[in-house]
């Protein structure tokens, strides 16, 4: 009989495993008191005559050994931010210049190159000026200008024939945004619970003047014709959804997501109570 050779499996060689970097979800939290301890490595505008400051928790969660940040609310209606929000408003009353221009759904190129063109002179002006109502820690405005922009133009190429939503859209941004700070600023004492920058006067204000004001650019705009209930009911989801999005706090300008809140959520309604 042959002998039978086993071949002994070769040993094994321990290999150096990677170290893994630990993440942390739940950042550690300062023992002191978030709303006391005030982080001075960051760069504080000088300019604070009529704002305060507030700590609010990251979102990002970029920075577990700063799980606060510092950013600035408004204390008092000043001369300064009651300029900014005239501006904010004057975009708003592009709706009511169409209703003198013969025109059909969808927008021929004539409606559209009026629009590009009040849009892009706009832009071109707040841009310009903007240092005049910036806020403090704004540098340019690029975010706030063309988030404004961007948004409104972005909803009536999306919904061609259904130009009725950008322009409810323009009228929540300009009115319901723009009164939320006037007269938050100047009634609003109880603020938000999750919110100390914002109060329930601002957070109404926005859902009431975006209402209005979305249900009279909407009616307006739709051809061939609507009931204006319809355009209220339509208007107030998206001024509500608009609002509670503006109502929560948020290191970048709030143009943006509101505007998608709006449009997205107006553009929903329209297909749910507008029979086609």
């Amino acid at each position: 009989m042959g002998t039978q050779t086993s071949e002994k499996p070769a040993p094994a060689i321990d290999l150096p495993q990677p170290r893994r970097k630990a993440f942390h979800f739940q950042p550690a939290l300062h023992e002191e008191s978030p709303q006391r301890k005030i982080h001075w490595h960051v760069a504080i505008p000088d300019r604070l005559s009529n704002e305060t400051l507030a700590i609010i928790p990251r979102t990002d969660l970029t920075s577990p050994v700063d799980p606060y940040v510092p950013i600035f609310c408004h204390r008092s209606l000043s001369t300064q931010e009651f300029r900014r929000r005239l501006w904010h408003m004057t975009p708003g009353l592009l709706p009511l210049l169409l209703w003198v221009i013969p025109h059909t759904d969808p927008w021929g190129w004539i409606v559209w190159s009026v629009v590009l063109g009040l849009t892009l002179s706009t832009a071109t002006i707040m841009l310009r000026w903007f240092s005049r109502i910036a806020r403090p820690g704004e540098d340019h405005g690029y975010d706030a200008v063309l988030a404004y922009a961007v948004v409104v133009l972005a909803t009536l190429w999306l919904f061609p024939g259904r130009e009725e939503i950008g322009m409810m859209t323009l009228a929540i941004l300009a009115f319901g945004d723009g009164s939320a700070t006037l007269l938050g600023l100047k009634f609003g004492e109880r603020k938000l619970p999750w919110n100390g920058c914002k109060s329930w006067v601002g957070l109404w204000a926005f859902i009431a003047m975006g209402t209005l004001a979305g249900a009279i650019m909407f009616w307006g705009e739709f051809r061939p014709g609507i009931d204006f209930r319809l355009a209220l009911g339509v208007s107030f989801l998206a001024s509500l959804t608009a609002g509670l999005v503006e109502s929560f706090p948020s290191l970048r300008n709030d143009n943006l997501r509101v505007g998608i809140a709006a449009a997205g959520t107006g553009a929903i309604a329209h297909l749910l109570l507008i029979p086609s």
